[in-house]
């Protein structure tokens, strides 16, 4: 005869028993009261090999018997394939030796994710009421990004207008984007440049100098991105688009008088272009790079300055040139010449030639007047009177003769002259002046 404590706990197993027996039936000969009365949701939301996801079970607050997970390879794919079974009542799962295992809730733990686990996962509940609930979602695992790498599709100097052919190299397989990068910004294509379906190769034809730079592809998934080491692209040009600095100012450049000029020349090119200077057609001596510093300008240096740019490589030669001039220094209190030193000697000479007609004019006009003044008015006149005895003398004591003078003016616009009336016995001296 069995003990009461026995036969208790005999009738309480064979009570759980005939509970899984009999959700096992409902799960297996029931069918669902609705395709989607159970949320599941990955979390996180997409799978990463080599990490752990659960499969959240939500919405249910009833009292369940059991949950049964399946799996296929979509959400459209009719087949099931049951994976794992867990009995809330005992809390085990079968089969029980598996990587996947199942929590109280119903949610569903993947740990260690592999490719292989991008499935679509249904799990089926049944409750203490005979209900039998489903819910489903998607899961994708996505592999580890290695790092890309950038190959070029010539290992000699790329030419200008040559084609070139950039691809962009992963050991990961085609679950995965690739966009590229120039200079650290995004590409953004133009109408030389296009690429392949899966984004992998760009192709630019023909290349010009303005695509040299660096080059990155950028592998990426919902999981990650992945970007290569720069690839730096050199295309052979020029020169091109020369300018000559400082910029000139009514077509030439001016330098002050004394002082220091240094002209700057500029131009495209890969190599960098070699450059030399002439000056009115002529080399200058010396001479190398793109600055040429003039010192001390003085007029010699006056003259039409030449750059001339050149391309070891693709042997092309390209010039640009300018005229510099000379100018006196600004006067400090602020005026100024901008005449160079030939025009001031030529304005000086000029000036002086003139003074030196005029001052030849004067002269013989003046002679001429005198000389004819000279013969027309005698300048000495003698007189007597008939009788000296009554006449009181002027003659100074010592018996010489007192010697008086007259002024004669004569005026342009008059006829006459007026003289002053000599006295007897005097000797009269005239003077002649002109107005």
């Amino acid at each position: 005869m069995e003990r009461p404590s026995e036969a208790s706990q005999s009738k309480g197993s064979t009570w759980k028993g005939l509970l899984i027996i009999t959700a096992s039936i409902l799960s297996c000969w029931s069918q669902p009261t609705s395709a989607q009365d159970l949320p599941v949701v990955p979390e996180p939301a997409y799978g990463k090999e080599g990490d752990n996801v659960t499969l959240v079970v939500r919405g249910f607050s009833g009292t369940p018997l059991s949950y049964t997970w399946y799996t296929k390879l979509s959400a459209e794919d009719p087949k099931d394939t049951e994976m794992v079974m867990y009995s809330v009542i005992n809390g085990s799962q079968t089969p029980n030796d598996i990587r996947q295992r199942v929590f109280p809730n119903g949610s569903l733990l993947i740990p260690n994710l592999v490719l292989n686990d991008t499935k679509y996962y249904t799990v089926q509940m049944v409750d203490t009421i005979g209900n039998i609930l489903r819910g489903g979602a998607q899961l994708t695992v996505y592999e580890n990004l290695m790092k890309p790498n950038i190959t070029i599709n010539s290992a000699s100097n790329i030419m200008e207008n040559d084609t070139v052919v950039l691809t962009c190299n992963t050991e990961n397989g085609n679950n995965v984007g690739t966009r590229w990068y120039f200079k650290n910004e995004k590409l953004i294509l133009n109408d030389r440049m296009n690429l392949s379906q899966d984004n992998k190769t760009l192709t630019i034809m023909p290349v010009k100098g303005e695509d040299n730079g660096d080059y990155q592809c950028e592998i990426w998934n919902p999981i990650g991105t992945n970007r290569s080491d720069s690839f730096h692209l050199v295309v052979i040009y020029g020169p091109e688009e020369i300018k000559l600095y400082p910029n000139s100012v009514n077509g030439q450049i001016e330098v002050t008088f004394n002082e220091n000029l240094t002209l700057g020349c500029e131009a495209k090119s890969q190599p960098p272009a070699q450059y030399t200077w002439q000056i009115n057609g002529s080399s200058i001596s010396g001479n190398s790079g793109n600055n040429y510093t003039i010192y001390q300008a003085s007029w010699k240096h006056e003259g039409i300055y030449t750059c001339m740019a050149v391309n070891n490589v693709t042997k092309a030669t390209i010039s640009t040139q300018n005229t510099v001039k000379v100018v006196e220094k600004m006067d400090p209190s602020g005026g100024g010449s901008s005449l160079s030193g030939g025009a001031i000697a030529g304005i000086v000479i000029g000036v002086l030639a003139g003074v030196a007609l005029i001052g030849a004019l004067v002269y013989c006009l003046f002679f001429r007047k005198s000389a004819g003044a000279s013969d027309h008015h005698p300048t000495e006149h003698k007189s007597s009177a008939p009788n000296h005895s009554h006449l009181k003398s002027d003659r100074p004591p010592n018996g010489t003769e007192e010697v008086s003078y007259a002024s004669v003016n004569f005026n342009a616009q008059k006829s006459s002259a007026t003289v002053q009336a000599p006295t007897p016995t005097e000797t009269i001296y005239s003077e002649i002046k002109k107005k």
